[in-house]
């Protein structure tokens, strides 16, 4: 029951209900232009796993249905051009349905750029609504259908049980090493004719023609939602030059000497607790990918006994939803952007953990001192908000750092897989809560 790549050149008469339904605003703009068939659109189905872009090449599926760069002789030219004004990379596109990833890949772990993009979110219009200057690079981050920065909590490391899987679902890998590598089995089970699960995400491109009318009035308004959408998107790296500043003058008094890890680990973590950066969360439901049956494949072919499969997926923390769920970032797996050489030395979890925590603590009493002007910001009110809980396990723990297995008893996403069933164990020996983070809502730090 495996998905197919598919793209199908359409009008917006043909497409317009469907964008009606994930993004009723941008619907009715285009409805009131009232688009000739000149101006068409590309939509675009990836089967979970597939890559959107590599190094910021746009991969589309050809007449054969299979995944290829949009520079491959097999992808029609006038696809080719229509799709291709973006440097090659994404076009300006619209979620249709499930979600996608945009990330850095590294060797031993990914750089979740900004969460997962859902439907109905529009993105990839920065050149196209600044054409005369830009400093958009090309760069080099990829795009999967789904969640990429994903894993399993539960180590699944076993050869024996591997094998179990490889026999029965043919795959080409060997066990985990870490849990960067679970996705690819991730991807190759979902690929099975077996797999139970039919899963796809569907994108909307939006063709060069779009975009040949930046001075005309009636097009204006299409264009100042994609402006104001970008714009909206960016107001925290606008300022970061005066957020940098605010870092580095706190700085200055702390009498501690932390290194650029703690430091770049830090500053992260507040970002995370306004929105700007994601962290991770079990998932509740099956937007990143088919989790219900990869958990179903783990928990009944591999035989995982001991634990619940839960499956650990980007998540923003919603700093404006009080009724939001707990976010999490581990020092196993971190996904910070900035990484300087000497930020990789370590001495111990625990310590590197207890150094965090004293950071954030003095952040905390800078920031609600009110003496930085910073009343209009996000961060003002960070901590009158967020809810900073520190974990580790396996040690004797500093004051102030809490169990693991405590995170199960207040989270209850870490004990509930996507059938419903409740699971009395916790892996808390997994080296994703040896050294985590949590950020939850102050009024409700325990979830229910």
């Amino acid at each position: 029951m495996t998905s197919r790549a598919n793209l199908e050149q359409l009008t917006w008469n043909q497409i317009r209900k469907e964008v009606t339904t994930v993004n009723p605003e941008l619907a009715l703009i285009i409805d009131k232009i009232s688009p000739s068939d000149k101006y068409w659109v590309a939509k675009t189905t990836y089967p979970y796993g597939s890559n959107v872009m590599e190094k910021s090449l746009l991969m589309l599926p050809n007449s054969k249905n299979l995944i290829v760069p949009i520079t491959d002789a097999s992808i029609d030219s006038v696809i080719r051009e229509g799709l291709g004004y973006n440097l090659h990379s994404n076009p300006v596109s619209l979620v249709l349905k499930n979600s996608f990833e945009i990330f850095l890949p590294l060797a031993d772990r990914t750089i979740p750029l900004s969460g997962l993009i859902y439907p109905g979110q529009a993105f990839g219009a920065w050149r196209v609504v600044n054409p005369k200057k830009t400093e958009h690079p090309i760069f080099i981050w990829d795009m999967t259908a789904g969640a990429r920065s994903v894993f399993m909590l539960p180590k699944i490391t076993e050869t024996k049980k591997h094998m179990q899987l490889k026999k029965a679902y043919n795959l080409t890998v060997s066990p985990p090493r870490s849990m960067m590598e679970h996705w690819e089995i991730f991807r190759q089970l979902a690929k099975h004719p077996k797999f139970k699960q039919p899963w796809d995400a569907e994108i909307l491109y939006f063709s060069k023609s779009w975009f040949d009318h930046i001075n005309d009035p009636k097009w204006k308004p299409l264009y100042y939602y994609l402006r104001d959408s970008a714009w909206g998107g960016s107001e925290i790296w606008r300022n970061q030059f005066i957020w940098n500043l605010f870092f580095s003058l706190v700085l200055q008094k702390y009498e501690g000497r932390p290194n650029s890890y703690i430091i770049d680990t830090v500053k992260y973590l507040l970002y995370m607790g306004i929105s700007a950066f994601p962290g991770l969360a079990p998932a509740k439901d099956n937007l990143a990918g088919p989790f219900l049956e990869l958990q179903r494949i783990y928990a009944e072919d591999y035989e995982l006994k001991n634990y619940p499969p839960i499956i650990m997926q980007p998540q923003m923390f919603n700093s404006a939803n009080s009724q939001g769920c707990s976010v999490y970032y581990s020092l196993q797996f971190p996904n910070a952007p900035e990484f300087k050489p000497s930020s990789r030395m370590r001495v111990s979890l625990i310590s590197d953990l207890h150094e965090i925590k004293s950071l954030m603590n003095y952040y905390e009493q800078e920031l609600l001192s009110r003496k930085f002007n910073l009343e209009t910001t996000s961060l003002c009110d960070l901590f009158n908000k967020v809810r900073y809980d520190y974990f580790h396990n396996g040690v004797e723990l500093l004051s102030g750092i809490r169990d693991s297995g405590e995170i199960a008893t207040e989270d209850r996403y870490f004990s509930t897989t996507l059938d419903g069933t409740v699971h009395k164990n916790f892996p808390d020996r997994s080296s994703f809560v040896k050294g985590c983070i949590r950020l939850s809502h102050k009024k409700d730090a325990v979830q229910s």
